[in-house]
């Protein structure tokens, strides 16, 4: 129950700010059924190779949103976008704000459904996540916004391992001793303005605290 608190009140805390004006929200009147036009709005400006990247991002976190405060089946239905959020992770020289509103649209499709943990899984993403915790060589990681990438990375991880053993299972041998590493690295930096420490919470998800404990004892 407070796992999920916590991830109820991330998404208060940083998603919805994404809609500063009135006309930045979605339709949310009754023919608006379960947010489904609103995600195929969102999707087509997702998929437009014509708009700029920032903007198919910004597309990509409102379709998060969406999947995240309508009914179960607005997850079916952005769950078609989970590719296309992939390729644009996957892009070479994306810049971090880019990268975080893609992470904001994945952990908001991804959020307690099952179905789409295990797509995401399929597409061989953490490999990419975990890269994303690993850019100490580039000096731009230890700035503000790439400071943010990983912890929105962190958050997104903890929303897929959350009930998905089999993910935590791959997220552990993958990551291995790099990834326990930036983790603890991470859970000592300062998370005040987040509704909880994800770093530590992924940490001990993953059962690496536990490690650490019985390593000092």
């Amino acid at each position: 129950f407070t796992g999920l608190c916590t991830f109820f009140r991330c998404y208060e805390t940083f998603i919805k700010s994404l809609y500063s004006s009135e006309e930045d929200k979605p339709d949310d009147s009754a023919d608006s059924v379960f947010h489904r036009p609103n995600i195929i709005v969102y999707g087509t400006q997702l998929r437009s190779t014509e708009l700029p990247m920032e903007q198919r991002a910004k597309a990509a976190a409102s379709i998060g949103l969406l999947a995240y405060t309508g009914e179960p089946n607005a997850g079916t239905y952005a769950s078609e976008y989970i590719q296309d959020l992939c390729d644009i992770l996957l892009l070479p020289d994306i810049s971090a704000k880019v990268k975080i509103l893609v992470l904001q649209g994945l952990s908001g499709i991804c959020y307690i459904n099952y179905n789409n943990q295990n797509k995401a899984k399929d597409l061989n993403l953490t490999d990419a996540l975990l890269a994303c915790l690993d850019e100490d060589k580039d000096s731009s990681s230890d700035k503000p916004e790439g400071i943010l990438v990983k912890s929105w990375t962190c958050y997104f991880l903890t929303v897929m391992c959350y009930n998905n053993i089999p993910y935590i299972k791959i997220l552990r041998e993958k990551g291995g001793e790099m990834l326990e590493n930036k983790l603890e690295l991470l859970a000592s930096l300062d998370w005040s303005s987040w509704p909880c420490n994800y770093a530590e919470l992924l940490s001990s998800l993953l059962g690496f605290q536990k490690s650490q404990n019985i390593s000092n004892t």
